[in-house]
């Protein structure tokens, strides 16, 4: 755990330098309610040497979202907003004639990022990410949603080690305690999404061996999304094709 406090505070130093090269204020973070989102801007907040915004974008999300959130905001540790979107949302599903669920889900990240990158433009703001290792190497987050950020504090964080991290900040139980979820679609989870637990996902990142079923399906999950990791793909040079 003390490792880990220090490496709190490196993040929130590099955090701070990273705005401060930019010229930008501070950042804006998409809040959820999930342990991600409140860790990296707690990180972020730690000595208030930047401003921290917190946006909260309530679309369809869970009673237990709304709870979460309300207890984030009860801690006072930095400025949260509340930003309705339902309306574009429904606009934009019904003007594209949207069924798939897939497809509804990742609007609404979409939507989100949009909203974000549009306050941090206002405010001389950066937009900073949220996703953790396991996420990442997963490939589990939505391209041009969740994934669309300025810096990612927590992309070297085990999901484990989030969730070391939320105590150590004496983050709210209800976040703590809660079953990891993008609050996509009602009941919704992440390990049920993934088809493996987060302390697999963990075990294989530290390289230890977990169970033959777990690591095809981690396997697969991390080349079938590489796509997500990397620019567009461009062809070669018009001047290079004989």
């Amino acid at each position: 755990m003390k490792d880990l406090s220090k490496y709190l505070s490196y993040l929130n130093k590099w955090i701070v330098d990273y705005c401060h090269q930019a010229h930008a204020k501070g950042v804006v973070v998409g809040v959820s309610g999930g342990v991600d989102s409140a860790v990296a801007a707690t990180i972020a907040n730690m000595h208030n040497n930047i401003k921290i915004l917190g946006v909260w974008m309530n679309i369809d999300n869970s009673k237990l979202d709304i709870k979460c959130i309300n207890d984030l905001k009860r801690q006072n540790r930095f400025t949260i907003i509340d930003v309705n979107l339902m309306s574009i949302f429904n606009a934009y599903k019904k003007i594209l004639k949207l069924n798939n669920r897939l497809s509804i889900s990742n609007l609404k990240a979409r939507l989100r990022a949009v909203a974000l990158y549009a306050i941090a433009q206002e405010y001389s703001l950066l937009v900073m990410g949220t996703g953790n290792a396991d996420e990442l190497h997963m490939g589990y987050f939505t391209k041009y949603g969740d994934s669309a950020c300025d810096l990612l504090p927590i992309a070297q964080l085990t999901k484990q080690r989030v969730f070391e991290a939320a105590k150590i900040l004496k983050l709210p139980s209800s976040i703590v305690e809660r079953a990891p979820s993008a609050s996509l679609y009602e009941n919704q989870t992440d390990e049920d999404e993934m088809g493996v637990r987060y302390p697999i996902i963990d075990a294989y990142l530290y390289g230890k061996t977990i169970p033959s079923v777990s690591l095809s399906i981690i396997k697969k999950s991390h080349q079938i999304n590489q796509h997500k990791l990397h620019m567009p793909v461009k062809p070669r040079k018009f001047e290079k094709i004989k």
